[in-house]
């Protein structure tokens, strides 16, 4: 008889293949620099709606304070003023001061 080994089949083992693990980080590596720059979007994003809102909150006020500089020109309405803020009177005229109870 011969000595002929009968080849048996061993499990193969498996290559690894870098070039799709290399693929798969890459990949993985980009997914995680879109979401940082999604969170970075959406807190911008939230901002500029705030820095808008304080805006239109300071033009409102800008507007409310044009208006008042422009009565202030009109000697009844700094009377009015006088009379109802500071409590001044004319000349002879008595104050009234009420309380509350």
């Amino acid at each position: 008889m011969s000595r002929t080994r009968l080849h048996t089949a061993r499990p193969q083992r498996r290559q690894i293949n870098w070039f799709v693990i290399l693929m798969a980080l890459m990949f993985l590596m980009a997914a995680f620099k879109l979401g940082e720059q999604a969170f970075t979007y959406h807190d911008l994003s939230q901002d500029k709606a705030q820095a808008e809102a304080r805006l239109k909150a300071a033009q409102e006020e800008n507007e409310q304070l044009q208006q008042e500089k422009e009565q202030l020109v009109d000697p009844s309405y700094v009377e009015k003023l006088a009379r109802e803020d500071l409590g001044m009177t004319k000349d002879g005229e008595i104050p009234y001061i009420y309380q509350k109870k």
